[in-house]
């Protein structure tokens, strides 16, 4: 059997019950029927019955074997159907309409009345002549030839009248095991392609909302990361970094090429959709740093936008005016386009030694360090200390370090945190009370 196209799914089935019912049916012969020492009384009418309904009985073997072709032959148009478009699945619904087109199965009564109703009466006198040649003990030749020949005419003229009947419930078999399989698998595809279909529709940019390795990380635009996958991958996304037609192509072939019940399930074909997106940007990005991020996209960083996520801000009446110290990390790499923009914004900025980790604090103080001092001995050197445990960078804590020292030793403390501030990242303003408990 080769399915080649789902809409003549069901003519290749007929045409191999067809076969397979030829097939069966010759072992209904003469010499099967009558044979010709045969000892004992010959009842070849009876024995002629029973070799029919075995070969229907056979039936049911013949069928599972085309089945198991046919899901094979469909299963690898669907597979170039995905190829082709994930978001496709006429491919179930077209082989289950050609099948489900096929003449219904017969039972056991159908069987016995098609078996019977083909038998006429030259063929009974046929088998009648067989048996009484057969009993005869002393046989003419000529009359037993003619006999013999009589009855291979009429058995083979039975059996072919029998294909076209076998072939159909072979066919019917196929239909009844096969049209409704089909049909669900069609149908179980439709709801993952419109769950595809859904989730690509309602896709939002997360933005921000982006989680760093701790609560003072935040990472590139989700627009740099793309462009930068883009430009590594040309022939999935777009210069600005949107989907192109041949992404879907890429899905469904990683699709194509693994299990297809993957696809005939919503949860099962969301989460596929979302590895293969998840392995193409990490396929694009390996082996991209921080540094090479940005010259690769041909965009500026965002240092603002990152001093102030990194901002500890204290904010206190206080005849002074606001002191900011601000310290930076840079990634070494052989190129200076990081850190070029980040010196725009912090002038004292060194290179690391982590390869791909740019580490920022601003501290902004709205009085001096001994007007802290004094309004609550926890003071400066508590935020300080509080913000130590959170850096990675060794160079960094270190110049941190320094500064804690130049304020003496530190201790553990809580900060009061004023009513509908948020801490985070610093980005909203905390206040230290005089009645914040020691």
């Amino acid at each position: 059997m080769t399915i080649t196209n789902p809409e003549t799914a069901g003519a290749t089935v007929q045409r191999d019950a067809t076969d397979a019912a030829r097939r069966t049916l010759t072992a209904i012969s003469l010499g099967t029927v009558a044979p010709e020492a045969y000892a004992g009384k010959l009842r070849s009418h009876d024995r002629l019955m029973g070799l029919v309904q075995g070969a229907f009985d056979r039936a049911s073997s013949e069928a599972l074997a085309i089945v198991g072709s046919a899901r094979a032959d469909i299963d690898g148009l669907r597979h170039d159907e995905l190829r082709a478009n994930p978001f496709a699945s006429d491919c179930f619904g077209r082989a289950s309409r050609s099948v489900r087109a096929l003449p219904p199965s017969l039972d056991a009564d159908s069987i016995k009345a098609a078996i019977a109703g083909l038998v006429d009466t030259s063929l009974e006198d046929a088998c009648r002549d067989l048996d009484r040649n057969a009993a005869r003990k002393l046989k003419m030749q000529r009359g037993t030839d003619r006999t013999r020949r009589r009855g291979k005419a009429e058995i083979d003229a039975y059996a072919q009248k029998l294909i076209p009947v076998l072939s159909a419930h072979i066919a019917g078999l196929v239909r009844d095991e096969l049209a409704g399989e089909l049909t669900r698998r069609y149908e179980a595809g439709e709801r993952s392609q419109a769950a595809l279909r859904r989730l690509c529709a309602e896709a939002a940019d997360p933005g921000d909302d982006i989680p760093g390795s701790h609560r003072f990380s935040c990472g590139p635009r989700v627009e740099v990361v793309l462009k930068a996958v883009a430009a590594r991958r040309p022939d999935l996304l777009d210069r600005d970094g949107r989907p192109t037609d041949a992404i879907w192509t890429a899905f469904g072939a990683e699709v194509a090429a693994g299990d297809l019940g993957v696809m005939e399930d919503p949860q099962q074909s969301i989460e596929a959709l979302q590895r293969f997106l998840e392995t193409t940007v990490a396929g694009a990005l390996d082996g991209l740093t921080l540094d090479a991020l940005y010259a690769v996209t041909r965009e500026p960083p965002e240092v603002p936008s990152w001093i102030g996520r990194a901002a500890a801000r204290l904010q206190a009446v206080s005849r002074e005016k606001p002191y900011r110290v601000r310290l930076a990390q840079v990634p070494a790499t052989t190129s200076d386009a990081l850190l070029d923009q980040v010196l725009h914004h912090i002038q004292t900025a060194e290179r690391s030694e982590e390869e791909n980790r740019l580490q920022l604090v601003e501290l902004t103080y709205a009085f001096c360090a001994d007007e802290i001092l004094q309004a609550d001995p926890r003071g400066l050197k508590n935020v300080l200390s509080a913000i130590l445990p959170c850096i990675s960078n060794p160079r960094l804590a270190k110049a941190i370090g320094a500064q804690l020292a130049s304020l003496g030793a530190t201790r553990n403390y809580v900060v009061d945190q004023a009513e509908g501030d948020v801490v985070g990242n610093g980005a909203t303003p905390e206040v230290l009370r005089r009645s914040s408990p020691t």
